[in-house]
């Protein structure tokens, strides 16, 4: 029997057993190893008969062109990336980013589709994963950030050859929300927080929060050197951030976020007591004191304070002052925004304060306050050149000319 030429081929899609009215096709394609030399196969599933066909047809070429191309990967999900942040993600973003990444890919490292292989993913994998978020209570951006960084991971395995195609591109995450800043607090929520703040040890890192408009990673990065009472400066260096297990200390990742902010003189005060007070601290632990960095909010005993324990504080105090427990420490900051734009401040002015990389994200998160400014100056005009004793723009029986 003559030997059988050693030709990669596509076989006609099979149509799978599926559970409803749901239709899933395999695709499959024969090759030889080119490192053993022995037949393979790979298959890839899809939703449509033509999708697979297309699929099959793609492989083939691609084994026809490229003796030495690759099957896609059997590798999982989880593996590929686990493997992908420590060695990819890792040489590519910060520390901090790279905590965030693992935080954003862990709905996904928690459920079933972890344990699928490269090649059998498909975009309703995914899509479903995003619904589940959903109905948990997850923000749309935070949906949006799991989206964003695994299909960065498996562009990379696209373009590794390690699957054919990125099923993620097909997926949909929820659409931005016009208005995220729903949980801010008002005004009086605001006093009412402060005002029981005003007997906490850390009182002035709240009201540094509320009336600076900074992070809190920032606020808890400040060090006595970032603060100029003469000139009633605060300058942000620095941040501090956290993944519940690690500490980091970083730069501001864009110019805008390294800033200066000027403060009043009542939150200066407020600072200068609480370094009174952390001096007396200081002097009761003596050699025991930890804070040889000078940072300004620290521990009792002069230790690096963990963002972490700073919300659960945070949420008591909620609790204390009977307000809504679905205020975050953030929605402080979002608070003193809205509140300068509701006053006339201009948005570019505000946008400096907050650290924005751009004027565009400030528009994006405040943008939906702007049209009610536009209303309330479009009838204070109205009212003025309606007064009687307004002196008209324009001479008698005189009309303003069209361009």
């Amino acid at each position: 029997m003559p030997n059988r030429p050693k030709e990669p081929h596509a076989k006609d899609p099979r149509k799978l057993k599926t559970k409803g009215k749901i239709e899933r096709w395999q695709a499959r394609v024969t090759y030889y190893d080119p490192d053993t030399g022995k037949r393979r196969e790979t298959s890839q599933t899809f939703a449509t008969e033509r999708e697979a066909k297309k699929w099959g047809r793609e492989q083939e070429m691609q084994y026809r062109q490229d003796p030495n191309h690759r099957a896609p990967s059997d590798e999982t999900l989880g593996d590929y990336l686990t493997r992908w942040l420590n060695d990819v993600a890792a040489g590519r973003v910060r520390d901090t980013t790279l905590i965030a990444y693992r935080r954003y890919v862990k709905p996904i490292m928690t459920r079933h589709i972890a344990q699928k292989p490269l090649k059998s993913l498909i975009a309703l994998d995914f899509q479903a994963i995003y619904t589940e978020m959903t109905k948990a209570g997850k923000a749309p951006m935070t949906v949006r950030h799991t989206h964003t960084v695994v299909r960065a991971a498996l562009g990379d395995a696209v373009e590794w050859g390690m699957m054919p195609f990125n099923p993620v591109d097909r997926a949909k995450p929820p659409r931005k929300t016009s208005a995220p800043i729903e949980t801010a607090p008002t005004p009086d929520e605001a006093k009412i927080l402060l005002a029981v703040a005003d007997t906490h040890r850390l009182k002035a890192l709240w009201y540094t929060l509320a009336l600076s408009g900074c992070r809190r990673g920032e606020a808890l990065g400040l060090q006595w050197t970032d603060i100029d009472e003469d000139k009633k400066l605060i300058y942000i260096r620095r941040a501090l951030t956290s993944d519940g297990s690690l500490r980091s200390i970083h730069e501001p990742k864009t110019a805008q976020g390294r800033r200066t902010l000027a403060v009043t003189p009542y939150l200066l005060e407020l600072l200068s007591q609480h370094r009174h007070q952390q001096k007396l601290e200081r002097l009761a632990k003596g050699v025991l004191w930890k804070n040889s960095e000078g940072y300004v909010f620290v521990t009792r005993d002069g230790g690096v304070l963990w963002p972490n324990d700073v919300w659960a504080t945070f949420k008591r105090l909620l609790k204390k002052a009977g307000l809504r427990q679905d205020i975050r420490i953030h929605d402080l900051r979002h608070a003193m925004a809205s509140f300068w734009l509701a006053n006339g401040v201009p948005i570019k002015v505000v946008s400096e304060r907050l650290g924005h990389a751009n004027i565009a994200i400030t528009l994006q998160i405040y943008g939906h306050l702007l049209p009610n400014m536009q209303s309330e100056a479009a009838t204070e005009m109205e009212a003025l050149l309606l007064k009687p004793d307004t002196p008209s723009p324009f001479h008698p029986h005189e009309h303003p000319k069209t361009p």
